[in-house]
């Protein structure tokens, strides 16, 4: 039994320790988890800094909508609590967004006063029919919480299918603090509501701002 603890132990550390092979696990798990392919140009792994940087990273959109990507930024760097690794709740020191893209689109063909769907997939949840999908009961749960996360030189740009024309706006620049998928801090979706209040209050076009308002109840 203890020889077998040993393998695991050690089969554990190899991964971890090789890079490119914990590389490919953290991508793999973020594409899992916000369900769309990632790609990442190159991962730098600092071990004694306890620190992962990601370099020109891009996350697909869906298919149908004009935008190759939903999002995309230069720079994600990462400082993690390795002992935390192994616990319930996986603490990260920092996350810091360098020049973030964010890409919006609405589909009002049909009328252009309703967003009839959108690539953050939101509208469909707003719909009273909406069924959430249910996932298997896990006998333990592993939760995340970020100490600190900061946003910067951040832009979104927004199209409607109406219209051929694009919107580019600046974000402001954002610090949150205890970000976590757990109640009792600061949830992550509500800093997705941060986020796309701050763009709404920055749309000057005004049909498009009463179509988010509209559609988003903001």
């Amino acid at each position: 039994m203890k020889k077998l603890i040993g393998i695991v132990v050690l089969c554990l550390l190899f991964v971890i320790f090789n890079k490119a092979i914990f590389s490919q696990i953290i991508i793999f798990s973020l594409s899992k988890w916000v369900e769309r392919e990632i790609f990442v140009s190159k991962v730098d792994i600092n071990y004694s800094k306890r620190e992962i940087v990601f370099n020109l990273i891009e996350i697909r959109n869906i298919d149908k909508f004009h935008y190759k990507n939903i999002f995309e930024a230069d720079k994600i760097k990462i400082q993690y609590n390795f002992k935390s690794l192994f616990t319930d709740l996986v603490k990260i020191d920092y996350l810091i967004f360098s020049n973030s893209r964010f890409f919006l689109e609405f589909d009002n063909q049909i009328n252009e006063d309703i967003i009839a769907d959108d690539n953050i997939e939101v509208v469909k949840k707003l719909d009273g029919n909406y069924i959430a999908t249910t996932y298997p009961i896990k006998k333990r749960d592993k939760n995340f919480l970020i100490l600190e996360t900061e946003l910067k030189n951040s832009k979104a740009f927004i199209k409607t299918s109406s219209s051929q024309k694009k919107i580019e706006i600046n974000l402001s620049d954002m610090n949150f603090y205890e970000v976590a998928n757990k109640t009792e801090f600061q949830h992550y979706k509500e800093v997705f509501k941060i986020i796309l209040n701050d763009l709404f209050f920055r749309v000057t076009d005004q049909n498009l701002k009463n179509l988010i308002k509209k559609t988003y109840k903001i």
